[in-house]
């Protein structure tokens, strides 16, 4: 009976970047703002989930 021994190596590599406003174009600037505020407009207030907030106090 033959026997197959597999192995497999898998290597990941996450690059993460600071983008600061000076390196994006106006127009990029502009759309993301647009989106945060569209956001911030859908969910009718402005101030952060309080339940949310206290629910993460508590587990600490």
């Amino acid at each position: 009976m033959p026997i197959v021994i597999k192995e497999i190596h898998v290597r990941t590599v996450v690059e993460q970047r600071i983008v600061t406003e000076a390196e994006l174009p106006e127009e990029v600037l502009r759309r993301i703002e647009n989106r945060v505020v569209e956001r911030l407009s859908a969910h009718g207030s402005w101030q952060p989930d309080t339940r949310r907030l206290n629910r993460r106090k508590n587990e600490r």
